[in-house]
């Protein structure tokens, strides 16, 4: 009883934690990191200043960590301010390519050393590290286990392109995945990591290698062609994918794997990376040797709003920013959201008097996104078993308006 009231007690008094969506972009050859304010159309191309050789970030609780292949080095950067807190040294000629924070650490691969570093993200200091495969650059981190993807030897055809699976208790690798060329990036939705092999940007195009993380078995290989990149996973289950080169954009189903637009230049867009949300696609578009474009786009690929970022830009990120609820709730078709309490073993239910359309999405206390689901009727039943007992917002985007509010998970 005193856990359970505990939990009411902390819903009664919890901020309401749902807000605005801030994309950050590394600009590699500027050496500048932007930041996009969605909902003010406020962007600031100098937001802090970066590194030797900047690649990607990591969004934290209250830092961004850049990582800085040419200074080896992790840039730990106040969210509010930009500065910089610290520079941590990897390893000398590590060349690190990408990071992943888990637990208070932070895992960082070395491009040059073929080694995965564990690094304390309040200290910065290296705790241990291992030797991987060759060239090992994208990080995923699903459930106990670090996959790690190693695009193999380019001067030999991408020759020992791979996954490594680590297992992070013991921090030992436990398996290594076979998988296409050159593999890139690595993104986990419902139960499957889909791996992104780019190829070798000649003769032999990209393709996706997918596994089931139960038991890392090889599910699919979906041979989408050209120079696939980085993939982000919307509410209907489609896999959207980056170009490499930034000249095109790939679709596929993420779960009966349909090529829906493969290496065919079938999309009026191309994008070198992209992210989005329930209510937005965000695409960057390079222009080598000048400053590049954000493009927000709507589900339908329509325009929303495009920005000016800096020159070569290499990664973007989305972030959500707490704001009170009520600077978001916008309700024309009211939604029941029950039980809240939830019991724990129960699945949350919505229901509404109407058919809608839209996405729901659910935020922890800390305004970062657990899960997005896609609505469609009147009715939706989400599987919260994955949860643990405590306080969760939920914000509903219809084509009728906005909902948010909050429910609590009881033991």
């Amino acid at each position: 009883m005193k856990n359970k009231a505990t939990l009411l007690l902390l819903m009664l008094m919890a901020l309401s934690l749902l807000g605005a969506d801030l994309i950050y972009v590394v600009n590699s050859q500027s050496r500048t990191l932007s930041r996009l304010d969605t909902v003010s159309e406020q962007v600031q191309n100098t937001f802090s200043i970066l590194g030797n050789v900047p690649n990607r970030i990591v969004v934290g609780e209250n830092y961004l960590y850049t990582v800085n292949s040419g200074d080896n080095s992790i840039q730990k950067i106040d969210k509010l301010s930009g500065s910089t807190v610290a520079n941590h040294l990897v390893a000398v000629g590590s060349n690190p390519w990408d990071a992943v924070l888990h637990e208070g650490s932070l895992y960082i691969t070395g491009l040059f050393t073929s080694r995965v570093y564990k690094m304390d993200a309040a200290s910065g200091q290296v705790l241990a590290s291992m030797q991987v495969g060759v060239a090992p650059e994208a990080l995923c981190v699903v459930g106990n286990k670090l996959y790690v993807s190693n695009a193999g030897n380019y001067a030999q055809n991408y020759a020992g392109s791979s996954v490594s699976v680590i297992d992070l208790p013991s921090f030992s690798v436990i398996n290594t995945l076979e998988v296409g060329l050159n593999p890139q990036y690595l993104r986990w939705h419902e139960g499957y990591l889909h791996v992104s092999c780019t190829g070798n940007w000649a003769d032999l195009g990209g393709k996706i290698s997918i596994f089931d993380t139960q038991d890392d078995s090889l599910i699919q290989t979906i041979e989408l062609g050209g120079t696939p990149g980085n993939i982000w996973i919307d509410a209907h289950d489609i896999a959207w994918v980056a170009d490499s080169g930034g000249n095109q954009m790939y679709r596929y189903h993420a779960l009966d794997f349909t090529i829906l637009n493969g290496g065919d230049n079938s999309l009026p867009f191309g994008a070198s990376e992209l992210t989005g949300n329930g209510d937005m696609i965000a695409i960057l578009t390079p222009e080598w040797g000048s400053n590049a474009q954000v493009s927000l786009l709507n589900p339908d690929l329509t325009l929303i709003k495009a920005y000016t970022v800096g020159m070569m830009p290499t990664d973007m990120k989305l972030d959500i920013v707490p704001t009170s609820v009520e600077d978001n709730l916008v309700v024309a078709a009211r939604v029941s959201v029950y039980p809240n309490p939830l019991p724990a073993g129960e699945n949350l239910k919505l229901k509404s008097a109407g058919k809608l359309r839209g996405s729901v999405q659910i935020f922890n206390l800390k305004g970062q996104l657990l899960e997005e689901k896609y609505l469609d009727g009147e009715a939706l039943t989400l599987d919260t078993s994955k949860l643990g007992s405590a306080c969760y917002f939920y914000r509903i985007s219809t084509d009728q308006g906005k909902q948010s509010g909050k429910f609590v998970i009881l033991k």
